[in-house]
């Protein structure tokens, strides 16, 4: 049976008033269960045996259905979402999607207001077969094992941290970016390319936003070339703020003043006091 609240390719069986009745394919294997896909997804001019991917879901009527809209999270993943209503149920938030996103009273923090933006994890139960939301990530985030130390994964900030910033590495692991390790602008949903520095003994991950890769500069030297190409010039320095750089190039400072470095000793670029032009202009 495909999983309620991911992603999955579909091949379209047969045709209803209603719609269309899918099956799940992995790997050139159907799946046993059939799906509706109403009318208002289906693909104008669809015939019997096309593929189509679609996310899994219920419908109000709790039936499994098939649709061709794609929530801003999928299962055991975690987004920054909208609540739209409290009430004697639960919470309710804006995930995208026509129906809003149910969380219930024991998922939710204290404190919560409508109209306010939280992290919140899309999760199965498989007594009810139903998708909810979580508010209470910590507890169900796996330990971290050693096995990603020095390794560039994704960051999504979630908490203001004394110490710096608290977030989700991959959507799997705590982890904390301390404010001496980090140069730039850092916001609250905001997701970030780091570095794993360290697994600590109770699995939670140490990260940082450079990584000591030798390669790290060339990913910042392309972005600002290809920006070049199009634009012949940007008004940035060497001694701009460093919000100016991020917002344009989403890198530190350090990172851009090494790759910019590295382009002028190749002859690809042109300073001047107030901008960066590319050579040929």
């Amino acid at each position: 049976m495909m999983q309620l609240g991911e992603i999955h390719t579909f091949r379209i069986e047969r045709f209803t008033p209603h719609g269309a009745y899918v099956r799940g394919t992995a790997e050139n294997i159907l799946d046993a269960e059939e799906l509706l896909l109403p009318s208002k997804y289906l693909p104008k001019n669809s015939q019997i045996a096309d593929e189509l991917t679609g996310f899994l879901m219920k419908d109000s009527s709790n039936r499994r259905v098939v649709i061709r809209d794609f929530p801003k999270l999928t299962l055991n993943t975690c987004a920054f979402l909208t609540l739209t209503e409290l009430n004697l149920h639960g919470a309710f938030a804006d995930w995208g999607l026509d129906k809003d996103l149910f969380i219930p009273f024991s998922e939710q923090r204290e404190g919560i207001e409508i109209g306010e933006t939280y992290p919140i994890l899309l999760c199965y139960d498989p007594k009810t077969d139903r998708l909810f939301g979580s508010m209470k990530i910590n507890r169900k985030l796996t330990a971290a094992s050693r096995d990603i130390e020095h390794k560039n994964v994704s960051f999504l900030v979630t908490e203001h941290h004394q110490l710096g910033w608290r977030g989700i590495i991959d959507h799997q692991f705590l982890g904390m970016l301390y404010k001496n390790e980090c140069k730039i602008p850092v916001s609250l949903g905001q997701t970030l390319s780091v570095y794993v520095s360290s697994v600590r003994p109770d699995g939670k991950v140490d990260v940082k936003i450079s990584s000591i890769q030798p390669q790290k500069y060339d990913d910042a030297v392309a972005r600002i070339e290809a920006y070049l190409q199009q634009h012949k010039f940007v008004y940035l320095t060497d001694k701009s703020e460093a919000s100016e750089i991020y917002d344009r190039f989403q890198m530190s400072k350090k990172t851009f003043k090494q790759a910019i470095g590295k382009l002028y000793k190749q002859r690809k670029i042109k300073l001047f006091s107030d901008k960066i032009a590319r050579m040929d202009e």
